[in-house]
């Protein structure tokens, strides 16, 4: 069998309604094209729940344990810096290539080549990256600074010293594929 027939057969099964699920699958990107947040991967404790959009609407009315700074972060404007969900616009490498990354990549202003820094100094990185065969493209989440936070903007990110455009897909968690609505936002 030729890597073509066996597209074709995939092709075929996805038609008639059969997905693929395996490890990956559920590890990266179907989580990952839903906009699910992973504890200790895309939840760090350097952003808190607001920035990664997890945050309840109300606060209980007993006292917890860092509620004082939780209510001090709710009476900000707007978050220092968001989880955003990023779509590789292009993947080919200068060799012609086609790159699915792994792994944290800072995340660069195209125009200066910088890397994004929010105004509590914090760097932006990827936290989790995957492939999504729904939307066909390589999907990464990342905070990014408030400033930079507009669905269509155009970004840049690093992967072993090539660069590659992302572009922002959405602010917050807001699913590109919904299995539930079955039509995929790209």
């Amino acid at each position: 069998m030729k890597y073509e027939d066996g597209l074709a057969v995939w092709d075929a099964l996805r038609a008639t309604g059969v997905m693929a699920f395996g490890v990956e699958t559920y590890a990266n990107s179907r989580r990952m094209e839903k906009s699910l947040r992973l504890q200790n991967g895309d939840l760090l404790t350097q952003y808190n729940l607001l920035e990664a959009d997890l945050a309840r609407p109300k606060v209980k009315e007993a006292d917890f344990r860092g509620k004082a700074k939780h209510l001090e972060y709710k009476a900000r404007e707007h978050q220092p810096a968001m989880l955003c969900t990023l779509v590789m616009t292009e993947n080919t490498d200068r060799k012609g290539v086609k790159r699915y990354p792994v792994g944290s990549m800072p995340v660069m202003d195209p125009e200066t080549g910088k890397t994004l820094v929010d105004s509590l100094g914090r760097i932006s990185y990827t936290t989790s990256v995957a492939y999504g065969p729904t939307v066909g493209k390589n999907i990464a989440l990342a905070y990014l600074p408030q400033e930079y936070c507009q669905v269509g903007r155009k970004l840049d990110v690093e992967y072993f010293a090539e660069t590659y455009p992302v572009e922002v897909i959405s602010v917050g968690y807001k699913p590109i594929y919904d299995p539930e609505n079955l039509k995929p936002r790209t």
